[in-house]
């Protein structure tokens, strides 16, 4: 028998089931950040006081983290605990040493993970396109909606207003955007980077249904081509509006 060799595609395939799969329960995802937040590491005990959950459902969350990788675990006694009165070493656990996206903000983790799982609901796999595109365009749309209800925005606006609401909300996710050249957007940063440069075509695209999503919010007849994206190896992420029929 043969040796299978795992593609690109597989890999980032199995990552994003994984990372679907290990921080698609709110609870989870509020435990993984505890345990990231302390740069060191975490009793079920201490993680349980700082979440304020049971002692049982924090180290069931933490041997799930554990299970796909996220979190190691090992049997110690905490620093400065010694000698014959210690008692018996707890198990203590801590970001794995292969931990991905550990740079990443908690709001951007909790949005990919959530979008993930929408998308994994939605198309019956995480990585399937289409539906990663279609919940990316949703949510998209669904934020850029809420500014226009909340007066931020309006249906129909003009090139500059559509822009001007793109840019904040783009920023307000991660994306470090900026206006250029009149129809034109930049943006120097992105919120699922480490993935995106694992799985461009994946993240990438779920990325620009999310711009396109909140450019439909506040101009529904314009469209969205990107020229140039981080990933690619570009300095920045380059989008043109065409806004056949706006001021």
């Amino acid at each position: 028998m043969g040796v299978r060799v795992t593609s690109a595609d597989d890999r980032a395939d199995r990552d994003i089931g994984r990372l679907t799969a290990a921080l698609g329960d709110a609870t989870r995802r509020q435990v993984f950040f505890a345990v990231r937040a302390c740069g060191g590491d975490r009793s079920k005990d201490e993680v349980a006081a700082t979440v304020g959950i049971d002692r049982r459902l924090a180290g069931f969350h933490l041997d799930k983290l554990v299970q796909y990788g996220f979190l190691d675990a090992d049997f110690r006694r905490a620093p400065g605990r010694s000698g014959p009165g210690a008692g018996r070493p707890a198990k203590r656990y801590r970001l794995a040493d292969a931990e991905v996206l550990t740079a990443l903000p908690e709001r951007h983790y909790d949005l990919l993970a959530t979008l993930l799982l929408r998308a994994s609901r939605a198309g019956g796999e995480s990585g399937d396109q289409r539906a990663l595109e279609r919940v990316g365009y949703e949510f998209g749309f669904e934020v850029g909606a809420a500014e226009v209800a909340a007066g931020r925005g309006a249906p129909g606006a003009s090139l500059t207003e559509a822009m001007e609401g793109m840019v904040r909300l783009l920023s307000r996710y991660g994306f470090g955007a900026r206006a250029e050249g009149g129809d034109s957007l930049r943006a120097c940063a992105c919120p699922f980077e480490e993935l995106a440069f694992d799985d461009p075509e994946r993240i990438c695209g779920l990325d620009r249904a999310i711009w396109r999503g909140m450019l439909a919010a506040f101009a529904p007849e314009a469209t969205l081509r990107v020229s140039t994206t981080r990933a690619g190896g570009d300095d920045a992420c380059i989008a043109t509006v065409h806004a056949d029929g706006l001021g």
